[in-house]
């Protein structure tokens, strides 16, 4: 189904009708990826209420984030901040102070390595394992996942759901790197000339910029990851997350048709 056109998230997917390996095709208006909440008007929370029967959402950013920049309510659906990690993990977040203190940062994470983290680091997994759990149960209406852009945590648990599904590692990278068109004014805002004039060498302008670009590296070091270390993306999710292929099988039955 494709792009959510609410007025105060502008990366907001529905990830019905993506076909999986098998033939089968995602039920629409059940599986919601998203940027913050923030702004939403209230002509948005009545699509989501009324469309989209909104049952539940996971914030998946750090307890700071929320304190800064918290979703507003949604009538009719549960709230569940589940943080993919801490700020104190990764050195940074995506708050406006902190993206002022970037600029100023002589060093700061390589986005692959946050990817590899959140597949390696022990708390990333069950945070990974309870958002995962918490999607797979939601028995009503829409469940939604977001973090800040959109982009990194929800484009990482939207790839597990899609793995889980059995969509192709090619449209699930697809529909990884459509944010990039989604959030194009946003990521304008970030162009190299930019960050050219703010005299940052080419190394750094690559970096930074992926803290607001999606690109296919970030999410193969991930699928990379899980692959070298599990043996393949499913046994990552069978014995790294602990989600049995029953479990796995009552997802598919619920959310293909």
């Amino acid at each position: 189904m494709g792009k959510i056109h609410l007025e105060g998230a502008d990366n907001a997917r529905d990830l019905g009708g993506l076909k999986t390996t098998e033939g089968a095709v995602i039920r629409e208006k059940k599986l919601i990826r998203s940027n913050r909440l923030s702004k939403l008007t209230q002509n948005d929370m009545n699509l989501l209420s009324n469309e989209y029967h909104l049952h539940k959402i996971l914030d998946l950013r750090t307890p700071m984030e929320v304190e800064q920049e918290a979703d507003l309510e949604i009538p009719e659906a549960s709230y569940m901040n589940i943080p993919f990690f801490m700020e104190s993990m990764v050195g940074v977040s995506r708050e406006k102070e902190t993206k002022k203190q970037m600029l100023h940062m002589q060093e700061f994470p390589d986005m692959k390595d946050i990817y590899i983290m959140m597949i390696q680091n022990k708390f990333c997994n069950q945070q990974i394992t309870k958002a995962v759990r918490e999607v797979m149960t939601t028995e009503n209406g829409s469940v939604l996942w977001h973090c800040t852009e959109g982009k990194d945590r929800c484009g990482l648990l939207s790839a597990i759901i899609l793995f889980l599904l059995d969509v192709s590692e090619e449209d699930v990278m697809e529909d990884y790197l459509k944010t990039n068109k989604a959030a194009i004014r946003r990521v304008e805002k970030i162009t190299e000339k930019n960050l050219h004039v703010a005299g940052f060498h080419q190394e750094k302008i690559e970096k930074l910029e992926g803290y607001f670009v999606a690109k296919e590296e970030f999410l193969n070091a991930a699928l990379k990851t899980m692959k070298e270390d599990h043996g393949s993306i499913n046994q990552f999710i069978k014995n790294g997350l602990h989600i049995s292929m029953k479990e796995k099988q009552q997802f598919k039955d619920k959310i293909l048709e």
